[in-house]
């Protein structure tokens, strides 16, 4: 590989002269705590943020950081890579990971109009003295065409004063978050973005926000998994605009706290907006604060088709509840919602808005004994084979197109002579769920309960439980989230 070496006195026509020649570098390495600026090299580093951003990096180059050591600024490299060989921005050294500190700026690490980056083993931060349009990392298209291939991977995002006031700051708090991709400029957008094993905590306006097209032109090939988010002042996260997006295995807990606490209007903990066939599934989404209406752990939101699925999910002691149907909140997509096999553990409300969907909400656990269930669906809902624990004094939710079939319901009364069967469903350890999928293994149940065996068949279920146990489309399965044997 052959090295050049930037001064800071260099003239405009011996830099472009040095770029040409890099075309065919492929490694470049970044200590910012050298008091030396070299030449690229493992040896010999660049020392500055300033010199990689007047860098045009090419398709299989590295850019790598000392691990231990913090620039400060905005990283806002140049370039594109491909799909087999995308441009790679990671870590170099033992110790710590290195760190991009932002230092008030609107992004720590900055993308615009770029294709296949790699995004792995670094920190941003981003902290100000005062909350405004901030983000910790920012891909942005608005050129008009479609970019592809953003990865971003096992990095930690905290410390970021984004706008934590969506009631005053629309747009600030919607453009803020600890990571943000953004392709709804100009009728651009995104496919292939992919986000996994972060980190994200304190961090103003939310964790991770992924708006990827706009209504009539869906990115496609979003993936959102294996992500930890705690304590950001909005949302936990977002996908506007996907074709199919997948959000999964995420853990989003104490939303709405944190450096950086929310201070007006609406969040939800996991949601989708102007999607197709959108499905949230294996997440975790604990301990939100109450905002103004929402906080819901989970939500099908406005301008979503095809059908919008919550699956497998496991929830508690948010203050906004269960789930939100905002498809009346905007544009109406009308969206089929498919609410099922979750436990919802001291999540007792569920918000409606819109009349144009229908629910199907089934095989759920519904456990909430100390507080009385607010529970609100939209006119054309079906909930069956529910297990509903709750309080004398609740009600449940009845209308002409309110269909209840087979639930089960303990203390709280049933909602109509049809609605299923009251009784104790004998789940084996109830209300000892913590922060993980795996807590929730008391809300299975036992041998002789009268939730076994008693459910209505429904079509296209799912083929499996919450625990990963087949349901059958032919033998009736149990009643809640569990279809197996008694223990």
């Amino acid at each position: 590989m052959k090295i050049f070496q930037f001064s800071p006195h260099a003239s405009v026509i011996a830099i472009l002269a040095t770029l040409v020649e890099l075309a065919f570098a492929n490694d470049f390495h970044l200590d910012c705590s050298s008091n030396v600026n070299g030449n690229g090299s493992k040896s010999k580093p660049f020392n500055s943020l300033q010199v990689i951003n007047q860098l045009i990096l090419r398709t299989g180059d590295v850019l790598k950081i000392k691990s231990g050591t913090t620039c400060v600024g905005t990283l806002s490299p140049q370039g594109s890579g491909t799909q087999k060989t995308p441009i790679i921005l990671t870590s170099y050294g033992h110790g710590p990971l290195p760190t991009i500190n932002g230092s008030s700026a609107a992004e720590a690490i900055s993308l615009h109009n770029q294709d296949y980056w790699d995004i792995s083993k670094i920190a941003v931060v981003n902290p100000a003295s005062s909350i405004a349009w901030r983000r910790g990392i920012a891909a942005t298209s608005d050129d008009g065409t479609v970019h592809r291939g953003l990865y971003i991977h096992d990095v930690a995002v905290y410390d970021v004063a984004g706008e934590t006031n969506k009631a005053t700051q629309s747009a600030a708090f919607i453009a803020s978050a600890g990571i943000i991709i953004n392709g709804t400029e100009n009728a651009s957008r995104y496919d292939d973005v992919q986000i996994y094993r972060n980190t994200i905590y304190n961090c103003g306006g939310g964790g991770i926000k992924v708006r990827i097209g706009q209504m009539d032109n869906h990115g496609v090939g979003t993936h959102v998994w294996d992500n930890n988010i705690s304590y950001v002042g909005g949302d936990g996260i977002v996908v506007s605009y996907g074709g199919a997006p997948l959000i999964e295995n995420n853990v989003a807990g104490f939303l709405g706290h944190g450096k950086y606490p929310w201070t007006g209007g609406n969040f939800a903990g996991i949601w989708v907006l102007g999607c197709q066939d959108a499905v949230m599934r294996f997440n975790v989404v604990h301990d939100s604060l109450m905002s103004d209406i929402d906080s819901e752990a989970f939500d099908c939101d406005w301008g979503n088709v095809g059908t919008c699925t919550v699956e497998y999910n496991y929830s508690h002691d948010n203050a906004g509840g269960i789930f939100l149907n905002c498809d009346g909140c905007g544009t109406s997509g009308g969206a089929r919602q498919i609410v099922r096999y979750n436990v919802f553990q001291n999540d007792c409300r569920m918000y409606s808005n819109g009349d144009n969907v229908q629910l199907d909400f089934y095989n759920n656990v519904v456990y909430c004994p100390e507080k009385d269930f607010e529970i609100a669906v939209p006119p054309h809902t079906n909930l069956s084979n529910n297990i509903w624990v709750g309080t004398a004094n609740s009600t449940l939710p009845r209308g002409y197109d309110i269909e209840w079939h087979d639930n089960l319901f303990q203390t709280v009364p049933m909602p109509g002579d049809t609605a299923g069967s009251s009784g104790n469903p004998q789940f084996t350890n109830p209300g000892t769920g913590k922060n993980s999928l795996a807590s929730a293994n008391g809300y299975k149940l036992r041998s002789g309960s009268s939730a076994l065996h008693l459910g209505a068949l429904i079509t296209d279920n799912g083929g499996r439980d919450f625990w990963n146990n087949k349901v059958s489309s032919k033998e009736r399965p149990n009643i809640g989230a569990y279809n197996a044997r008694g223990l």
